[in-house]
């Protein structure tokens, strides 16, 4: 399912074939998976390591490695402003979306992970779940103009608000995951509807921009939308069943193609306007880093989230 998501988050950022269809479900599937793996631990130190070393680390690094990336065109040409430094500390500091860009996922899962870890009471936890969407609601209806800077832009903090309900019915999923695990029968069924689901959804409802917090012109189509787009993705997985190991391989660095893939998407916009072909660029793009995953964990294991704490 990470694998499959991967690819569409690729292709979602070529912005070009069926961009509105993909944004409907790709952002939910993640926080939805997130909140199927996440574990409380018993130790709040351990908690807070595996979260500093785990995805606060790759997530810095690779902002890092991306603004410098932007910024070597200018330093060569020596127009390079200083205050640009200070400007990208601030961003990433209220976690911006023009700090981190695709990266703002990371900082909104740290986020999660914090409220999971606190709350004790798991119905609380889920019927925080109504608190996010008014807030989420809230959000999209009144006036930011008169707000502070983070506030009224896209940031990480406030898309906490519509990724909440996805995170908590991932963590509400993993009651049942011995159903899931032995549903094998009647995939083809449950994709189809799902794909149907999702593809109302994506007609009906305005393209969902989970990067500022937007769920479109429907709140409801937009949980229905997310919820039945990472069902069909789990149906299409359970339809591959024991993965391949590359697909393993890119489940595993999905952080690694998260953080770099814009770079190599600008790359091949340069040469290639938008067409059918970015199907294929985007499989290209993900295939390219599984040698990458590979050489990053052996060799720098920070920047893939890696770097396990000894107890």
């Amino acid at each position: 399912m990470k694998a499959l998501g991967i690819y569409l988050v690729v292709l979602g950022h070529f912005y070009s074939i069926g961009e509105k269809f993909i944004y409907v479900f790709h952002v939910p599937l993640f926080f939805l998976i997130s909140g199927f793996l996440v574990k409380k631990e018993n130790d709040y130190c351990v908690f807070w390591k595996k979260l500093w070393y785990n995805l606060a680390v790759p997530m810095l690094v690779m902002a890092s490695m991306n603004i410098v990336f932007d910024w070597f065109p200018y330093m060569v040409r020596g127009t390079f402003c200083p205050m640009e430094l200070y400007w990208f500390v601030r961003n990433v500091v209220f976690g911006m979306v023009s700090g981190f860009d695709a990266l703002w996922f990371v900082y909104t899962l740290i986020i999660l992970k914090i409220l999971f870890q606190y709350i004790f009471s798991r119905r609380f936890f889920y019927a925080l779940t109504i608190v996010m969407l008014a807030l989420a609601y809230i959000y999209n209806h009144v006036d930011m103009a008169v707000f502070p800077f983070f506030l009224k832009e896209p940031n990480a903090i406030m898309n906490t608000f519509t990724a909440f309900p996805f995170f908590a019915l991932g963590v509400y999923a993993r009651d049942f995951r011995v159903m899931l695990n032995g549903l094998n029968r009647k995939m083809i069924i449950i994709f189809l509807s799902g794909l149907l689901v999702v593809v109302g959804c994506c007609f009906f409802n305005d393209i969902v921009a989970m990067y500022c917090c937007n769920y479109g012109d429907s709140m409801l189509l937009f949980l229905f939308g997310g919820v039945s787009g990472s069902i069909m993705i789990f149906a299409v997985s359970k339809l591959f069943g024991h993965a391949f190991g590359f697909i393993g391989i890119i489940s595993k660095g999905t952080i690694l193609i998260l953080g770099f893939h814009k770079m190599l998407i600008s790359m091949i916009r340069t040469f290639c306007s938008e067409s059918f072909f970015d199907l294929l660029f985007s499989a290209l793009i993900v295939m390219l880093f599984v040698p990458l995953i590979i050489l990053t964990e052996k060799y720098f294991p920070l920047i893939m989230g890696k770097y396990r704490v000894k107890m």
